[in-house]
């Protein structure tokens, strides 16, 4: 693995990437969102913000900024390429954006997610 990484963080990965297995991100995106979240910020700011805050060194981040649509989807995978959460990010307003994230630990009413939350409220004026 990685030269420098301790035995909890190998244990971490590993357990990071047994438990994500069988989720792939297309079956991820189908799921009920963890939260949803409405920020003055604009769409793409917000995308490429979440990207440099989810880059790990056992992660992968995959932006698709669509303009003509005004929207972005940020999915983070482990390296094996199994999903680990999904942000779905759209413009709906002049001045606000709505971003809904997908966990593979679990939907709405858990606690799933609230890292994700707390990078997206660091990268936005939540309303």
């Amino acid at each position: 693995m990685f030269p420098h990484m301790s035995y909890r963080t190998a244990f971490a990965f590993t357990t990071v990437c047994a438990l994500t297995a069988c989720q792939s991100p297309a079956q991820l995106s189908q799921s009920a969102p963890a939260w949803t979240a409405t920020y003055r910020v604009p769409y793409d700011v917000m995308a490429q913000c979440l990207v440099a805050r989810e880059k790990l060194p056992w992660t992968n981040v995959t932006p698709v900024i669509d303009s003509r649509e005004r929207r972005a989807t940020v999915t983070v995978t482990a390296a094996t390429g199994s999903a680990l959460g999904i942000y779905d990010i759209r413009q709906v307003s002049s001045d606000a954006i709505d971003v809904s994230y997908r966990s593979i630990y679990g939907g709405p009413g858990s606690t799933a997610g609230g890292d994700a939350l707390d990078k997206a409220n660091a990268c936005g004026n939540p309303v």
